[in-house]
């Protein structure tokens, strides 16, 4: 019986490249947690609010980040099922040009607009000063980081993710051990995405050597991008306003305390994030063949379901156990929001994952929702903010709406099969 299972096991792409994603993503968050761990007992609830913001700042850099590494994988995945590697080096190396180029300018505009930001959010100066080189980095992980996803090389995708997690722990600690404070904290960020990027490089250059670059217009790369950057723009709004606008209307400390809630229940999204990483070159590719695809998203969306349900279980169950022990008892006040604000991240990994499933079939229309519901999401907390759990409700009702939207919308879709047999009747 154990033969056959694991003969399925290899033999099933989807299930075995999710396992080692998820493992991949899993050692990450765990040392991502480690790390916020560590930072919220030895800094306390008013410094650690920093670090939350500076998190939210990280998550909206993302959105760059994110679009990138989707349109790079995308294409990758289109050159590898025709066997054209030569495509695929020389977008590697013309992507790298670009993105050096337009994370310095980044980068400037960043340092340009701190200010305001530092004032806006109480925060100092000097502090976004320190984080603005990880602008350039970023955004050459992300694209080695999509290459490795449109190859389907999840082992080395895998390897990138821990290197990242690993490093901000250890480098953080240390760095905060020597008296550095929450400088050593945002410094142990950028020197992460540096070894990510490290890493990353090594694992192409393996695979992409021995090939001959051939050439082709990139312009297509980039231009599938900006449907991909608003979506990112929306999805990342709706987990990084209330953070930034918590930090605005609250004291510190309750700041401080919503941050806590807010990175314990973001582990929902990071924990199962690599479903998602792994289905959208899978529809991707069905999607270009012309197969049935609306199968692995529903596979997919009952991977997460396995995930997110007893995660989110041991939330309500055990909240003040996990707040204590994480993060101390200066944060206990916020253990009655930590199981619905489960449901929340849980909520939002789905649409996220529906939301990819419509980008890796060429589907943008459900772009003017996501921004809907961020206007939405922005004018409830700045009419309603007595209280946190006022924030947490909002979030709730919102997420819950959207997701049923979205999933009805997917269900009544075509499938690859519908489209196929309309193609051959005309």
């Amino acid at each position: 019986m154990i033969k056959n299972l694991l003969k399925k096991y290899k033999k099933n792409h989807l299930v075995r490249d999710n396992v080692t994603l998820f493992l991949s993503n899993l050692l990450m968050g765990l040392f991502v947690f480690l790390y916020h761990f560590y930072m919220g007992r030895v800094l306390g609830p008013a410094l650690y609010s920093v670090i939350g913001v500076i998190q939210s700042i990280v998550y909206i850099f993302n959105i760059p980040l994110t679009a990138v590494q989707t349109g790079i994988a995308k294409f990758t995945s289109g050159f590898k099922i025709k066997n054209k590697f030569g495509e695929i080096k020389y977008l590697f190396k013309s992507s790298l040009k670009k993105l050096v180029i337009f994370g310095i300018i980044g980068m400037v505009l960043f340092i340009a607009v701190s200010s305001l930001i530092a004032s806006y959010l109480k925060i100092e100066f000097k502090l976004l000063l320190m984080l603005s080189p990880f602008v350039v980095f970023i955004l050459i992980v992300a694209m080695e980081r999509g290459m490795l996803q449109g190859l389907q090389k999840f082992k080395g995708f895998g390897v990138n993710l821990i290197t990242e997690g690993s490093s901000k722990l250890f480098l953080g600690v240390i760095l905060v051990l020597i008296g550095l404070s929450v400088s050593g904290a945002i410094t142990a960020i950028i020197l992460s995405y540096i070894a990510a990027l490290l890493v990353g490089y090594y694992a192409l250059k393996r695979i992409l050597r021995k090939e001959k670059e051939k050439k082709f217009n990139t312009k297509e790369v980039y231009k599938y991008s900006i449907p991909v950057i608003l979506v990112l723009i929306g999805l990342t709004a709706m987990y990084t306003i209330d953070v930034l606008l918590v930090k605005h209307f609250f004291p510190d400390v309750e700041a401080g305390h919503y941050a806590a809630v807010a990175t314990l229940g973001k582990i929902l999204f990071f924990g199962s994030y690599s479903i998602t990483q792994v289905m959208f070159p899978k529809v991707s590719e069905y999607y270009h063949k012309k197969k049935p695809y609306k199968h692995l998203l529903y596979k997919s969306l009952l991977m997460m379901l396995a995930f997110l349900t007893p995660i989110t279980i041991i939330y309500f169950l055990f909240s003040k156990i996990i707040i204590k022990l994480v993060y101390g008892s200066a944060y206990l006040d916020v253990a009655g929001l930590l199981g619905w604000f489960a449901v929340v991240m849980g909520l939002f990994s789905l649409i996220y994952t529906i939301s990819f499933y419509n980008l890796s079939i060429n589907k943008t229309k459900f772009l003017y929702l996501l921004f809907l519901y961020n206007v939405v999401e922005i004018i409830l907390i700045y009419l309603f903010h007595e209280t946190l759990l006022q924030v947490v409700t909002i979030l709730l009702i919102l997420m819950l709406s959207l997701f049923i939207i979205m999933f009805l919308q997917a269900i009544f879709s075509k499938d690859g099969k519908t489209i196929n047999n309309n193609t051959s009747a005309q």
